[in-house]
């Protein structure tokens, strides 16, 4: 008799242990599914402003936009802004990454108690597979768009001081062209060494070569100036106008087409991720 009474007891005391057990799991459970859910749900809020960057990606090449006058206070403006926004984004995709990898492990460490609940646990843990997923595509986009942003700020700097140039040598200042040239020669060698910066089409490393080259004879120009070889100078005019001519047929809009095409199947495979961790 009283061994069954023992028995008994074990049996409610286990019976009152496996009761309890689920309800913590379930309870611990839900917790910690809201708080992977309400982290994801935040991540996307966050990287949704991303597109609103992605958005700008070809916005760099407008300024060359052949139809209208360069200004390079605007295009520097410009490139500055998108530098930026690359660098805040990298900084925003690194923190939203640590607290969805919080999260993973969190839930990862609970599967022992949750057995009662593991499908929720495996719901979440997939939606936040889904938005890291998102965040690794997006960090590769942001990088890749810092080093394009710091292409065109080099380049951009460069076809600056040719606007000054222009100016100085029209008005026979030699000494002040040479230091604007010499500038001009380190901003386009720069954009040069960043010209094979994903994303940028093969066009921007001919055109970069063609600056180059525009810069080498115009500084054979200002010395025929500074010598007084009026011939000289004159031969050196036609060089330069030859090379201006041939930077001139760079088709812009096809350019910034190419660069939109690189990384639209990113951007688009990123917002699918996006819409997946939320679904």
């Amino acid at each position: 008799m009283g061994r069954k009474r023992i028995t008994i007891v074990v049996i409610c005391v286990l019976i009152i242990g496996i009761i309890g057990y689920a309800g913590v799991s379930v309870l611990y459970t839900a917790f910690r599914v809201n708080a992977a859910e309400r982290t994801v749900v935040a991540v996307v809020s966050h990287q949704n402003n991303l597109n609103v960057t992605f958005a700008e990606i070809d916005s760099q090449v407008s300024a060359l936009n052949g139809s209208a006058a360069f200004d390079s206070e605007q295009a520097l403006t410009l490139v500055d802004r998108s530098i930026a926004g690359s660098r805040a984004a990298v900084q925003s995709i690194d923190k939203d990454d640590a607290s969805l990898r919080r999260e993973q492990d969190n839930l990862r460490a609970m599967l022992w108690l949750s057995l009662t609940s593991r499908d929720g646990v495996e719901r979440a843990a997939s939606k936040i597979g889904y938005a890291r997923s998102a965040l690794a595509i997006a960090r590769t986009v942001a990088a890749y768009e810092l080093l394009d942003g710091q292409f065109w700020r080099a380049l951009y700097a460069g076809l600056a001081d040719f606007t000054t140039l222009s100016t100085q040598a029209s008005a026979g200042d030699i000494a002040g062209a040479r230091v604007t040239l010499a500038k001009m020669k380190g901003e386009i060698d720069s954009a040069t060494g960043l010209a094979s910066a994903p994303g940028l089409p093969s066009e921007m490393r001919a055109l970069m070569a063609d600056l180059q080259k525009f810069a080498a004879d115009f500084g054979k120009k200002l010395e025929a100036m500074a010598a007084n070889d009026y011939e000289a100078a004159l031969d050196a005019e036609a060089v330069v106008e030859s090379d201006a001519s041939k930077i001139a047929t760079y088709d812009i809009d096809k350019i910034g087409g190419e660069i939109d095409a690189f990384y639209k199947p990113m951007i688009d495979r990123y917002n699918a991720e996006l819409s997946a961790a939320t679904g």
